[in-house]
């Protein structure tokens, strides 16, 4: 009878112990190059795979967004369908809640260009890299600022984070 016990309290508590290091968050991106400047709202999905006792951690991240803000180039009225991102932060942590990180990713842009009643979409995945800091305001709740380039793109993006 202990032992059906133990095994059902380890089951019931593997789960919890699993999912700890799950976040959610939601931002803006605002991406730009020579000639346009679009606005993009996302939400993420991230786990953040850390040994005990190390100030390193390795974050793989799933972003998904869809554009707020258009542009016009030559009259031509560009707008984003999707953007779609996949990237691994290399993350170290400070003692006082701030931290830092780098990242590789690759990413997906659907656009919408239209003229005058005629309209088409293109997509297009591209790898790109970029850097950010952030800072935990308590134990589930943090904010960060990131700086990514996809093939001449910048895109920098405000957001926020939750642990759960």
């Amino acid at each position: 009878m202990f032992k059906k016990s133990l095994i059902a309290l380890s089951l019931l508590v593997l789960p919890l112990t699993a999912s700890a290091n799950w976040s959610a968050g939601a931002g803006y991106a605002n991406l730009s190059d020579d000639s346009l400047d679009l606005g993009v709202v996302y939400g993420a999905l991230s786990y953040e795979v850390v040994e005990e006792g190390s100030k390193f951690s390795l974050i793989p991240e799933l972003r998904l967004g869809t554009g707020i803000s258009d542009d016009k180039m030559d009259g031509v009225k560009l707008e984003v369908e999707r953007f779609t991102a996949l990237s691994v932060r290399g993350q170290y942590n400070y003692d006082n809640g701030f931290y830092a990180y780098v990242m590789p990713s690759y990413a997906n842009l659907d656009l919408k260009a239209s003229f005058r009643g005629t309209s088409v979409s293109d997509d297009e995945w591209e790898f790109g890299f970029g850097a950010g800091v952030g800072k935990k305001l308590n134990e589930k709740i943090s904010v960060e600022a990131s700086f990514e380039n996809y093939d001449g793109t910048d895109v920098l993006s405000v957001g926020f984070k939750y642990a759960f």
